[in-house]
């Protein structure tokens, strides 16, 4: 896309993320979307084909924007210990947004969101973890990537159940703690023998 689509695109995504939270139990409409960003209707359709795609869109950039920014340290943080501070901050920043994920996982499109993020989380666990160093050497790659999802799907249906019950939510460290074990000894059950963890 050209900049004017990106900026166009940038300032719808910002302002259902605004209306979600204002609003009440109705998703905003197409003309309320349009008069926040400042954009024809025309053009909302230039990138979108109805509201709950724009918010199935701001959802996932939003949170790729968090991840982008919590990924393991570069310097060569182990993955073993870099999963309880990565999974802290991440569901800080989640409950602290818990309002906006709240009206996005109670949409009608909250399914294909929930698919989008465990796609999302599984490519993550293959990038940062040793089920990505096995399938790079050689390992049984669908089982890993299976297993990966499978975790993925977990760690979801965990965190969405936080996020639409404020009641069930526990602390953040409670959470990460409880997260980070349940994928680190998933992981490494599944580390082919006699590899070693790289990152």
């Amino acid at each position: 896309m050209d900049a004017r689509m990106v900026r166009t695109r940038d300032a719808l995504t910002a302002a259902i993320g605004d209306l979600l939270v204002d609003s009440e139990d109705r998703l905003p409409s197409i003309t309320d979307v349009c008069s926040a960003a400042g954009v024809s209707r025309p053009t909302f359709y230039q990138h979108f084909a109805d509201v709950s795609s724009l918010v199935q869109a701001a959802a996932v950039e939003r949170l790729r924007v968090l991840f982008d920014r919590v990924v393991p340290d570069p310097a060569g943080e182990q993955w073993e210990a870099a999963m309880p501070r990565v999974v802290s901050e991440l569901l800080d920043s989640l409950f602290a947004d818990a309002d906006f994920y709240g009206r996005v996982l109670r949409s009608s499109n909250a399914h294909a969101f929930q698919e989008r993020v465990v796609e999302f989380l599984a490519a993550r666990l293959l990038a940062f973890s040793p089920l990505g160093d096995a399938v790079r050497a050689g390992a049984d790659a669908r089982r890993l990537q299976r297993s990966a999802t499978f975790l993925a799907a977990g760690a979801t249906w965990l965190v969405v159940g936080w996020l639409l019950e404020a009641d069930r939510r526990p602390s953040v460290p409670e959470g990460a703690e409880e997260i980070a074990d349940l994928l680190v000894t998933s992981i490494t059950a599944q580390r082919p023998t006699g590899a070693a963890s790289t990152k």
